[in-house]
Formats: structure tokens, C-alpha cells, sequence
């Protein structure tokens, strides 16, 4: 799986061959599209996505090119589990976030799980991508309660660093936290 923020920009760069391998470096190539989904914004709203998918000239592994507003294998966008994690990280439980949210109580659950138990790498891995964008000062000074909370509040100091830094919009707030962590710490664990 790779996360884009700029689907057309990596589009341009698979078909230019410029696009890395994550697994050995050597350069992608286009290889077809990953089966079109249904993905749940806030607000109740669907989107449809067809992800491009690219193989490896070198060692063949195909990957998956995903936008990073959309969390991989997860049939909500990463605003609406991003929201669900903020609104745990202050207290509410999965019932009343799933009511708010128009989601099974036992999906919302299933996300914190998933987060929860990934809280401190996710924190680190947000804390590195702030490092090369601002200061870790960045960071808020007193813990924020919980090894969730803190995990949030680093990809929230990485996000912001990044719009300002860069100049992304609000509209970029989302697929920038799914880029910062999000995504990669929200995939199922691997069966087998």
C-alpha cells in the first residue's frame, strides 16, 4: 500500500517511471486498478474510489496506490475514524460515537482496538514526520491523558506543521493525518 496526497502527481509519476518500489527501491510501473469501493465520508456521504495498483519492475511486488483521505481495507474515510478516535481520546465511548457518526457501535470499537494497541508507534512515526517539517516543540507540554490522546496530538502538531510549512488548505486536514500515520496504523493485522 502506498499513501498519496496528490493522486494526479503520483499518477504522473508511475506513468513517467519515476515512482519508487517501498519494497526494494527499483521503479514501479502501472499494473492495472485495485476493485472499485465505496468509502463513507462524514456526513453520511459515499465516495467512490478505484485505486491504481503498480508493479514493480525489479522485484515484482504490486502495490496499491491509495489517496490518503481513504483508510486502507476500512470502509470509512479516515475524516470519520479520525473523528471517532478524537471524540474517544475525550472521553465518549463507542456507542455514543457510533450514534453521532451513523456507524455499528462494534466498528467504531473495532478502530480504537486497532489504535489503541498501535497508540505509542503511531506517536512516534507522527512525532518523525514533525521533525522534518517544525520543532517537536510543536507538541503539546503536559500528556494529554491517555497513549491515544498523545498519538492524536502528534499527527494533529504534524499536520499543521505540514500546512504551514508547505501551505496545504484545511480541505488537505484529513488526508494529511492519514499520511501522518493514520492509515498505515489503522490496517487489519495480516491473517496467517
Amino acid at each position: 500500500m502506498l499513501v498519496s496526497l496528490d493522486a494526479a502527481g503520483t499518477a504522473r509519476d508511475l506513468a513517467a517511471g519515476t515512482l519508487g518500489c517501498v519494497s526494494c527501491g527499483g521503479r514501479l510501473a502501472p499494473w492495472g486498478h485495485a476493485r472499485e469501493r465505496a468509502v463513507w465520508m462524514l456526513g453520511g456521504a459515499q465516495a467512490r474510489v478505484r485505486p491504481r495498483r503498480a508493479r514493480c519492475r525489479s522485484c515484482q511486488v504490486t502495490v496499491v496506490l491509495l489517496p490518503a483521505w481513504c483508510a486502507p481495507r476500512r470502509a470509512h474515510a479516515i475524516e470519520v475514524i479520525g473523528t471517532a478516535a478524537a471524540a474517544a481520546a475525550a472521553g465518549y465511548g463507542p456507542q455514543s460515537i457510533g450514534a453521532q457518526l451513523g456507524v455499528p457501535a462494534s466498528t467504531v470499537r473495532g478502530w480504537l482496538d486497532r489504535l489503541r494497541g498501535r497508540a505509542d508507534a503511531l506517536r512516534r512515526c507522527a512525532i518523525g514526520e514533525l521533525s522534518g517539517f517544525d520543532s517537536v516543540t510543536a507538541l503539546p507540554a503536559e500528556p494529554a491523558g491517555s497513549p491515544l490522546a498523545e498519538a492524536l496530538d502528534a499527527v494533529a502538531a504534524a499536520t499543521r506543521a505540514a500546512q504551514r510549512r508547505i501551505g496545504y488548505g484545511p480541505d488537505m486536514t484529513w488526508a494529511l493525518a492519514g499520511r501522518f500515520g493514520l492509515c498505515s496504523f489503522l490496517q487489519p493485522a495480516h491473517a496467517g
